[in-house]
């Protein structure tokens, strides 16, 4: 039986915060890469922000998750990690708006690519893809590889996003994805901190 990670409620605040909604990806609620990091992004912002998480298995509550947080009034931002950037397109799918997308070293599950469902969600106002490139594998990205191989590949909407920031790092960082700065300055922390203020988009 699976365990429920602790941040996983789709009980939505009436404060009118923007919300971030993390979704890890595979075997995420062991190795807790993007658990952890939404946890302490959440201790660190309490007031400030509406952090959640969910693994990228749970499609169905993320899509209940983020329409629950839209109706409530939160600008909403949903940042997902290989797998669960996958899970994250899926949920901005029942959305009727968005503010922000971050898909960090995306991969697109082989039904979602099948299905044609990884395409650019139209809730998306802005979509920014962190790359992974690393000069020297390690386990991580053999596993990304054999979900390319598979039938992924990177997910469309993620292929044609608005901002584009490159790194050497391997699959497994995405700590480093989320602080890696882009040809114009910006990293992904940089674009959830000013989310919902346009001023940032270009």
């Amino acid at each position: 039986m699976r365990s429920k990670p602790s941040m996983a409620s789709a009980i939505a605040t009436r404060s009118k915060i923007p919300a971030e909604v993390f979704i890890g990806g595979a075997g995420d609620e062991s190795s807790r890469l993007v658990l952890s990091y939404a946890e302490a992004r959440r201790d660190g912002l309490r007031g400030k922000r509406d952090v959640h998480y969910l693994p990228h298995w749970k499609i169905t509550a993320a899509q209940r998750l983020v329409c629950d947080l839209a109706s409530a009034g939160h600008p909403l931002a949903l940042i997902g990690h290989s797998w669960g950037a996958d899970t994250a397109l899926r949920a901005a799918g029942a959305l009727d708006s968005l503010a922000l997308m971050v898909g960090a070293d995306p991969v697109a599950k082989p039904v979602t690519r099948i299905a044609a469902r990884d395409g650019r969600p139209a809730s998306a106002e802005r979509v920014v893809h962190v790359d992974a490139d690393p000069h020297t594998y390690d386990r991580s990205d053999y596993v990304k590889a054999a979900g390319f191989l598979t039938g992924g590949g990177v997910p469309r909407a993620f292929q044609s996003a608005d901002a584009r920031i490159e790194t050497q790092l391997n699959h497994w960082n995405f700590a480093g994805m989320m602080k890696a700065r882009g040809p114009d300055g910006l990293s992904a922390e940089d674009w959830l901190a000013a989310f919902p203020d346009r001023r940032i988009h270009k």
